[in-house]
């Protein structure tokens, strides 16, 4: 059952980049350096509009909508230790942004990737060199992530941990979500609680297995996020969570699709329900450059603590 006081600032916007050639590899999510005091469970749900085409046609086409369901579960071990476990699931269809977009870029005047590389409204289409031909929808089971984060010091409310993590690979590589290797996380989470904001740093390095698309396009064995957040009270139960995230490049390659580092940013409204429960209401916005991004992602989480 759960109990009372869910604005604690241990848990940030619980949604990541879901571009294609970021889910293939680890994800880090801005993380809190705090640790729960109580175990919890969030369930996540976000709409991704993605558009990508690459200048060598042959190489990449992406064009359609990313449905994520993310399940995870944190467990506190004791004051210092918390473990934690992320499973998402994907249903990939043509969706329901693309006339929303078209009509925001319109009204501000903004023109993107959409307009330039010919965008079609409403459609699917998923072409990945001679690995992956789609055009209709399906559902996929993503890489489940298990975490674990250490409280390294914790006094005057500024608060350091350390976290590892492993994805364990699952689903099948021809529908574009996976590479069927394991791949490890390591990061450092610094975060200063004042009475009614905070303010929260990350810092993340992964460890990717050798994947091979092409001779041109070949992962990186390293990847580095930088992350920057704050969580302030808007008015009474209801907070606001803004975070920039830097993401440098998941793959080497001439094609600037797969080698491009990434921007983004997100916001998200909190609303305190009752006996420890919250939902979060967030928006990402990838900004320049944009070539291997999504264009937007909405989505609505649920907390819940003293599970």
């Amino acid at each position: 059952m759960c109990g009372q006081d869910s604005l604690d600032f241990s848990s940030l916007i619980h949604s990541t980049n879901q571009y294609t050639n970021q889910l293939l590899f680890y994800r880090p999510y801005t993380q809190s350096a705090m640790i729960r005091d109580v175990d919890s469970f969030t369930l996540s749900l976000s709409e991704s509009n993605v558009f990508q085409k690459s200048a060598k046609s042959a190489n990449l086409e992406a064009d359609f909508e990313i449905t994520t369901l993310d399940i995870s579960y944190y467990y506190r071990y004791n004051s210092n230790l918390e473990l934690s476990f992320n499973y998402p699931f994907y249903y990939i269809s043509k969706g329901f942004l693309d006339d929303f977009l078209d009509e925001v870029h319109s009204t501000l005047h903004i023109a993107t990737t959409r307009e330039h590389e010919g965008h079609v409204n409403n459609r699917l289409t998923y072409r990945l060199l001679d690995k992956i031909s789609k055009n209709s929808s399906y559902y996929i089971i993503g890489n489940p992530q298990i975490e674990l984060k250490y409280n390294l010091y914790r006094k005057d409310n500024l608060y350091l941990s350390t976290n590892i993590g492993i994805k364990i690979p699952m689903g099948n590589v021809k529908d574009g979500f996976t590479t069927s290797k394991v791949d490890y996380m390591s990061g450092v989470q610094l975060q200063k609680n004042y009475d009614d904001f905070l303010i929260v740093s990350n810092t993340v390095v992964t460890l990717n297995t050798n994947y091979r698309l092409s001779s041109d396009i070949i992962s990186q064995k390293y990847r580095y996020f930088i992350s920057l957040g704050t969580e302030f009270k808007l008015i009474e139960s209801i907070d606001f969570l803004f975070i920039y995230q830097y993401g440098s490049s998941p793959y080497k390659s001439s094609d600037e699709k797969f080698d491009s580092y990434t921007h983004l940013l997100q916001f998200a409204l909190r609303k305190d329900l009752k006996e420890n429960q919250y939902i979060d209401i967030f928006f990402n916005q990838n900004t320049i450059p944009r070539n291997n991004e999504a264009d937007v992602t909405f989505g609505l989480s649920y907390h819940c603590k003293g599970l």
